[in-house]
């Protein structure tokens, strides 16, 4: 009878140290979908000469409360070659989110003046697109769409 009592403890010994996993944990739910993901946007004009112009914007969000702006600007030939290339242009920021909502704060000087705009990082539900708003836009301006690189 103590036998079978032994065996039983510790079977159920033996069931409650291999139940329960690291893995069956859940995620919490109130994880950043931002961080550590990258998206890129680029807009290719052809020239009258038939060469194009070819701006690159990405966007980088480190961590959970920063942000890299990386931009770059190229004017090719019809053949390819590269006609004129800027240097890329790299813009750090902070940024706060709600679910799939990041929203920056930016601050520059117009006219002898610091001015401030609020713009608004949407990640669709799919979190392949975000498209981005800003106070800076004016009507008829469309929002930017960024696809997902990383």
């Amino acid at each position: 009878m103590k036998l079978k009592y032994i065996f039983m403890f510790l079977g159920v010994m033996l069931l409650g140290l291999s139940a329960c996993d690291k893995k069956d944990t859940p995620e919490p739910s109130n994880k950043n979908p931002f961080a550590g993901t990258k998206w890129e946007r680029v807009l290719k004009a052809t020239t009258e000469e038939g060469g194009s112009e070819i701006i690159s914007i990405e966007l980088q969000f480190i961590d959970d409360s920063h942000l890299v702006v990386l931009s770059d600007y190229k004017d090719t030939a019809k053949d390819g070659s590269i006609i004129k290339q800027n240097p890329t242009v790299k813009e750090e920021m902070t940024y706060t989110y709600e679910g799939l909502v990041a929203t920056v704060i930016t601050h520059e000087i117009e006219n002898d003046k610091q001015v401030t705009h609020k713009g608004t990082l949407t990640m669709d539900a799919a979190k392949q697109k975000i498209t981005a708003t800003s106070t800076k836009m004016e009507e008829g301006d469309e929002p930017e769409i960024y696809t997902r690189k990383k």
